[in-house]
């Protein structure tokens, strides 16, 4: 993956697109001179009178383009698939008011998961509605809508912009400020003149500039190295956390290197993953809520963890994170000075750091210890340990956990896989095999729908490589309308749909939390003939009933949609429950692991010192 970066250099200024500046040009022209420029160039987009002048130049111009979505959500949704899987910033375009505002929860999915994407809405003509923006009127323009205030929360930076000159330095400025530090998404509010004015050549240079953003300032990479190696000096049984932010900055696989020559072993979160490489005996699994047994089992037996660009979110450390590790110090290096605020103190401690230098530290830390008898306490754990994915359904049913990797090994070489939410997504990264395909999910807003555009985005941007939707019924009815944008831009992806007829991970927890009243997720929810409606699409069909219906046919380059018939209370295990320890998750009665535990942990959480 090859990242674009902004021009840097003695001149600041990007000279080539400079040169393309010509009298008559305008602001939607310098728009798209800019995307051709920085950005993925083809933008997603969902015409509207307030950003048509925008997609025009983008039609008109030699280097962009745009591709038509449905649904202003799934524009962001691919767009935010575009830096996950290529390197480049993804766009969107689209109008003002309900077109801005659809935007917003592929923009949350980009700002959680710390995905740069750029995001440029159209805003009605100032000078004929002489806008009341921020004022205390509710509107004054049709569609006026204070887009920019609206997602402040959700972006690293959001203007309204009133000249060209102005919307020439948002640009600059905006797309440093999402590629630098933590990224993220930045929405820029154009009005309708603003688009339509004339950029003189000074303007027309503020935008390729390279401006200055403000930096935390990071740990040196020795002080940082001290600190590693003291935090694990002594340390008999060491544990290393693989967070996303580890595989953004691009040096996961330098991190696993370490410790593996280091016999130091280490769990990820899912986001980390998808970064490392699965094969390797250092790779205990994933950690959480839905994690591997075995990785569970090492966090909390582990006399120091070290955690590198991962937030611990709650599905990670479960609901109540003092029962995560509560014996073991944790070092936690993290870009976000903001993120490690909830790490000061207690058995945290943390490191604001760029883990694009982590090299450096790993360098400078001495590493001097003998954990033999580690490697043995979790050999033995290993042996009395089992997934539990028997338990997932009864006899003789066809179980997701048996059904995911019999499809993964009909893969292509290379495949790049799309995940969605819900009971899907916990099958597919909890039984993922190791191979060289890649997978992802918008994991911290983890919306319903999000697979099928994403693959789409991917798709459009890889289209040497062959992509998969993985997603389930629910979240395909989210945003089932883009089956019209794969058939329409011939985008051969597979679509391969978990039928359980219902939302199956709100179902577990209506079980243990609503005595298994499966109101509004089995009970009053339906699911339409996904075969009738592949065939509307004209899009190719395939049913899977058993592991004798899967084979190579479902993967050929061609755009198909492929139903996995799924019992209906299929179960995703295995699965913290409640208020039990991260190691001690259902189905129960694998617990020969947990007697091996170098603590003595009380009968409940809540009964911590």
């Amino acid at each position: 993956m090859t990242t674009t970066a902004l021009t840097t250099g003695s001149s600041d200024v990007d000279a080539a697109p400079v040169s393309r500046w010509s009298a008559g040009k305008t602001g939607s022209d310098l728009i798209a001179d800019f995307i051709a420029a920085h950005c993925s160039p083809d933008v997603f987009v969902v015409n509207g009178g307030a950003c048509a002048f925008m997609i025009d130049a983008l039609g008109r111009h030699p280097e962009t383009g745009f591709v038509a979505m449905q649904h202003e959500q799934a524009a962001a949704m691919a767009a935010d698939a575009i830096w996950r899987t290529s390197g480049r910033v993804g766009v969107t375009m689209a109008t003002s008011g309900p077109g801005a505002t659809n935007l917003i929860t592929g923009i949350a999915s980009s700002w959680f998961d710390s995905i740069p994407s750029l995001h440029i809405t159209g805003q009605v003509n100032d000078r004929e509605a002489k806008s009341t923006i921020g004022a205390d009127v509710r509107q004054s323009g049709f569609q006026e809508t204070d887009i920019a205030a609206m997602v402040t929360t959700i972006t690293k930076h959001a203007e309204k912009v009133s000249s060209v000159t102005e919307l020439a330095s948002a640009l600059a400025r905006g797309l440093r400020i999402a590629l630098s530090g933590r990224m993220g998404p930045v929405l820029i509010d154009v009005p309708m003149n603003v688009q339509q004015d004339t950029v003189d050549e000074d303007a027309y240079r503020l935008a390729f500039a390279a401006p200055a953003i403000p930096a935390p300032e990071f740990e040196p990479g020795d002080s940082a190295g001290s600190r590693l190696s003291a935090f694990l000096a002594g340390a008999q049984r060491p544990l290393a956390v693989f967070g996303g932010g580890l595989g953004l900055a691009g040096t996961a696989r330098r991190v696993q290197d370490w410790c593996d020559a280091n016999g130091i072993p280490y769990v990820t979160s899912w986001a980390g993953m998808a970064f490392i490489d699965r094969s390797r005996p250092g790779w205990l699994g994933s950690q959480g809520v839905y994690g591997a047994r075995h990785a569970n089992w090492a966090v909390q037996a582990a006399d120091r963890i070290v955690a590198f660009g991962s937030r611990l979110d709650n599905r990670q450390r479960s609901g109540r994170t003092s029962a995560y590790a509560p014996f073991a110090p944790k070092l936690v290096f993290d870009i976000d000075p903001e993120e490690l605020k909830k790490f000061s103190g207690g058995s945290y401690e943390g490191v604001l750091f760029d883990l694009a230098e982590i090299g450096d530290v790993l360098e400078s830390a001495a590493i001097d210890f003998d954990i033999a008898a580690w490697s043995d306490l979790r050999a033995q754990a290993m042996r009395q340990e089992t997934t539990g994915w028997e338990n997932a359904v009864q006899p003789g049913e066809l179980n997701p956990y048996a059904i995911v990797p019999a499809l993964q090994r009909e893969f292509l070489p290379g495949t790049i896989v799309a995940a969605d939410t819900g009971a899907t997504v916990c099958w597919w990264f909890q039984s993922y095999l190791a191979d060289d395909s890649h997978i992802f999910t918008a994991g911290g807003n983890s919306p319903m729908g999000y697979s099928l555009p994403a693959a789409i985005g991917t798709q459009l941007a890889r289209p040497d490589a062959p992509v998969v939707a993985v997603i389930g019924d629910g979240g395909l009815q989210m945003n089932i309308q883009e089956l019209q944008t794969a058939v329409a831009y011939r985008t051969p992806i597979t679509i391969v749909v978990f039928n359980n007829a219902g939302y199956g991970i709100i179902k577990q927890f209506q079980d243990s939390n609503t005595s298994g009243r499966y109101y509004a997720s089995g009970d009053g929810y339906t699911v339409p003939d996904l075969g009738a409606v592949a065939n509307a699409y004209g899009v190719a069909y395939h049913r899977v009933e058993s592991l004798a219906d899967v084979g190579p046919h479902l993967f050929e380059r061609s755009l198909k949609l492929v139903e996995i018939v799924v019992p209906p209370n299929a179960l995703i295990t295995p699965k913290v429950d409640g208020d039990h320890f991260l190691h001690d998750q259902f189905p129960y009665e694998a617990r020969g692991a947990n007697a091996l535990l170098p603590y003595a942990y009380p009968a409940k959480p809540s009964l911590l010192p």
